[in-house]
């Protein structure tokens, strides 16, 4: 009976044990409050007491994150801008170039055709040209009678015969000469040079009122001072 009521005692390595968790639960305790600073390592993680810190500050940091990338994006916008520019720029001054050359080729003939007048030319010569007009007979019989009355004037007996025979023949032919002379013509032959390179004349039965170096044009069969 007397060892049933005395008190048991506890083993010694038990109550160390059980003393060494007591104390590690309150230097635990006391770090995580804050109470020993020096506990804590410079090589560890971050105590939780300062996590409470960071997560108050973070907010206020985030706005200046977030401002940055969007100066940089208003900062990058002008060269993308410059980007865009440049190649339309590039092809804007290449595309004429060659165009023009062969524009001003193809209308150089057409230029040379128009200019090209068929019905125009140049005076070359102006040639005035006589023709013999067509005796009738009346002028060899007025020669004639005109000459044997004259040539009647001079003589006496058969010499005078002889001298109106004569004075008749050649009166006659002196006659027939002059209506042939008043019967005749001048012409006037106008010789052109044309702007196709051929040469032509026209014939005009008075002066044409044209001269060497004229320039003309044909118009209703005849020429005219053109321009």
């Amino acid at each position: 009976m007397d060892n049933d009521l005395q008190p048991r005692r506890m083993h010694p390595l038990i109550a160390a044990a059980a003393g060494s968790v007591v104390v590690v639960s309150l230097l635990g305790v006391a770090a995580i409050t804050g109470v020993l600073p020096l506990a804590r390592s410079t090589d560890g993680p971050a105590p939780t007491g300062n996590s409470s810190q960071y997560a108050l500050t973070s907010p206020q940091s985030q706005p200046s994150w977030s401002t940055q990338p969007a100066a940089a994006s208003q900062q990058g916008t002008p060269p993308t801008q410059q980007t865009q520019y440049a190649p339309q720029q590039a092809p804007a001054q290449r595309a004429p170039a060659p165009q023009p050359s062969y524009a001003q080729q193809g209308a150089a003939p057409t230029r040379q055709q128009a200019a090209t007048c068929s019905t125009c030319g140049t005076v070359q010569s102006v040639e005035p040209i006589r023709t013999q007009g067509q005796a009738t007979g009346l002028g060899a019989v007025g020669g004639a009678v005109a000459g044997g009355l004259l040539g009647n004037q001079f003589g006496a007996g058969n010499g005078r015969t002889a001298m109106t025979v004569v004075g008749a023949l050649g009166g006659g032919l002196a006659g027939n000469e002059v209506e042939k002379r008043v019967r005749s013509e001048t012409v006037y032959r106008v010789y052109v040079r044309m702007d196709t390179g051929k040469t032509r004349y026209w014939t005009y039965q008075s002066a044409p009122g044209v001269q060497p170096g004229d320039r003309v044009r044909l118009e209703n069969n005849g020429l005219v001072r053109a321009g």
